[in-house]
This record gives structure tokens, C-alpha cells and sequence, in this order.
């Protein structure tokens, strides 16, 4: 049993990455997959280690990046995400942990990307018809997780997924799988998820396509949703009364792009005031994020406030702030 965590890990990773490594090494299959925005993320800490946070999560957005991390968070925990994406465009999540002795934690979670309001185009009228729409993507899922031995946890997240666009929309169930090996030596832990795994979206209704001989109604065609597999390696390198810095390398394996790499960092003051980066490899726009953090005592309750910043090149930069409370 020694090495049941660390084996058990390895072997889904080999299953589940390397069967399609060949493939997808070659080229990117950017387009192929849908509910992007369950790629965007909750909490401001994982987006400022560069998304490498597969091994090192212990607050409520772990129910997002792995399930299995639950097992770290104590007590009861309420966590609020938001963020400022391109265009306008509004993206917030709230997580509820709670941990029950002997038995594991769970979590509920909920996330929501609005696009704000948006023209209406024709083909007769490109320039508008003075009408708006908006688009409204959002999941809501219930995690559980549970230390299987002393060393290695397992956790599992089952959520809906739902997209909707005007008066059109699809959904359909998904579920992300996680486990967490502590190896013993000093502090490394390797863990590993995997997300958005489900079946297909298929949109209701019909629609209207213009061609220059008429009109040509059609049904809409299903597509995936973006599951992607992470392993990560996370070790605590300074631990020295009031100093303490962790530092984790994530690859991550989506399934509709090439292989990326996230590095990143997190220094602790005292448990009370936190530095964090990371840098993104091999990414069309991501590179470097940053951010900082607090834990501010309030009686015997904590509230953490955590913010995040992303460099997206040539794109608009991209600020994330968390608040959480502690019970």
C-alpha cells in the first residue's frame, strides 16, 4: 500500500495523455471544442501561479482545479471569484466547502460568463437592426473528496454545463476525476485532473442559413466539451518560521490545442500576506501572471483577499480578485 497513491496516479496518466500525445504534439486543434469558459478558472491564486495549481490548491477553488485537494481544506469555507474578461465581457463563481469529520469534504460550486449586450446582424442589415442579445454560459457542480490512504486522496466533481445564446441553447453533464499523492519525500506532491470530461452539446431548435439561391433551414450540429488533463509536481522549498515559498510545474493536455506548461510560485509572510507568479509556455497569448494575497484574522475566522493579474500579449490584460471567509 506503500505506493498505491503514486502508481494509481502514474497509471491514469499514461492511459488517459499518452494514447494522443503523438497526435495533438502535431498540430492544434483550436475550434474543435466548446464552453471555453469552463477553461477561464475560480480563484485568483491558481491564475497567478500560471494555472500551476493541480498539487497545491487548499482553499475552496480546489474544487475547480482538483477535486482531491478538498482534503486540505479545513472547516467550512465560502469563496467569491470575479473577473474582467475581454470585450466586456463578466466572469464570477462562488465555491461552498465543508469538511465532516471521518467521513470527506464536499463542495458546491457555481460559475457565470455574460457577455453584456450585443448587436443583432443580418445579412440585409450587417450594420445592426437596433436590436441586442447576449450570450450566458454557466455550471454548477457538487465535488466530494476523500483520503483513500495516509498519503493519497482521490476526488471527483459531477456538474452541469450549460451555454445559451438569445433564444438557442445546449447543455449536458460533465465530470472532472482527481487524485493527490503526498510522496514522502520532503514535501513533493504530484497530483493530477481531469476535466470537463462528458459527452456532447447539442443546441435546440433549428435555424436559417442564406445562400444566394434562398434560404435553407438546418439543425445545429453537437460538439465536445474542452476536457483537459493536468498533472503537476509542487514542493514547499523554504519553510523557515515566518517565510514559506512553494513552487509547482503543471503540464497541461487539452484536448483541443497543443501541450502547455505552467510554472509557478507562491511566498508566504507570516500566513498573513502572500506573492505569487508564474509564466505560461506555449500559449498563442498567455504569458506571465502575477498577484498577492492576504488572510486577515477576524476572532477565530479568517477572510482571505487574493488578487491575480494575466498578460495576454496582444490582447487586453486580464485582472481576477477572490474573497473568501473561513469558518
Amino acid at each position: 500500500m506503500k505506493y498505491t497513491g503514486i502508481i494509481l496516479t502514474v497509471a491514469v496518466a499514461v492511459f488517459l495523455l499518452f494514447p494522443t500525445f503523438a497526435e495533438a504534439s502535431t498540430f492544434a486543434k483550436v475550434g474543435t471544442a466548446g464552453a471555453q469558459f469552463l477553461k477561464l478558472g475560480l480563484g485568483a491564486r491558481g491564475t497567478a501561479m500560471g494555472g500551476a495549481f493541480v498539487a497545491t490548491a487548499d482553499d475552496p477553488s480546489a474544487a475547480y482545479w482538483n477535486p482531491a485537494c478538498l482534503v486540505n481544506v479545513p472547516g467550512t469555507q465560502v469563496q467569491f471569484t470575479g473577473t474582467q474578461w475581454f470585450g466586456d465581457i463578466l466572469y464570477g463563481g462562488a465555491v461552498v466547502s465543508k469538511e465532516f469529520s471521518g467521513i470527506g469534504t464536499f463542495a458546491v460550486q457555481y460559475a457565470m460568463l455574460h457577455s453584456g449586450d450585443m448587436d443583432v446582424t443580418t445579412v440585409e442589415q450587417p450594420e445592426g437592426t437596433g436590436e441586442t442579445f447576449v450570450c450566458t454560459d454557466w455550471v454548477a457542480g457538487l465535488s466530494f473528496s476523500r483520503m483513500l490512504t495516509d498519503r493519497f486522496s482521490a476526488g471527483l466533481t459531477v456538474k452541469y454545463v450549460r451555454e445559451q445564446w438569445d433564444d438557442v441553447a445546449a447543455g449536458g453533464i460533465a465530470v472532472d476525476i482527481g487524485t493527490l499523492y503526498d510522496t514522502g519525500f520532503k514535501t513533493l506532491r504530484i497530483g493530477m485532473a481531469i476535466q470537463h470530461f462528458g459527452g456532447e452539446l447539442t443546441p435546440d431548435g433549428d435555424y436559417t442559413t442564406w445562400f444566394s439561391g434562398g434560404d435553407s433551414l438546418e439543425v445545429y450540429e453537437s460538439y465536445s466539451m474542452p476536457m483537459t488533463f493536468r498533472l503537476g509536481m509542487a514542493m514547499d522549498i523554504i519553510n523557515r518560521g515566518s517565510h514559506f515559498l512553494t513552487v509547482e510545474v503543471d503540464g497541461v493536455h487539452p484536448s483541443d490545442n497543443l501541450e502547455q506548461l505552467g510554472i509557478g510560485a507562491e511566498y508566504w509572510f507570516n500566513n498573513m500576506f502572500a506573492l505569487r507568479g508564474g509564466y505560461r509556455i506555449n500559449t498563442d497569448e498567455e504569458g506571465l501572471t502575477a498577484g498577492a494575497g492576504f488572510n486577515i484574522p477576524v476572532g477565530s475566522n479568517t477572510i482571505t483577499l487574493d488578487y491575480a493579474y494575466a498578460d495576454w500579449n496582444r490582447l487586453e490584460m486580464v485582472h481576477r480578485a477572490s474573497l473568501g471567509f473561513a469558518f
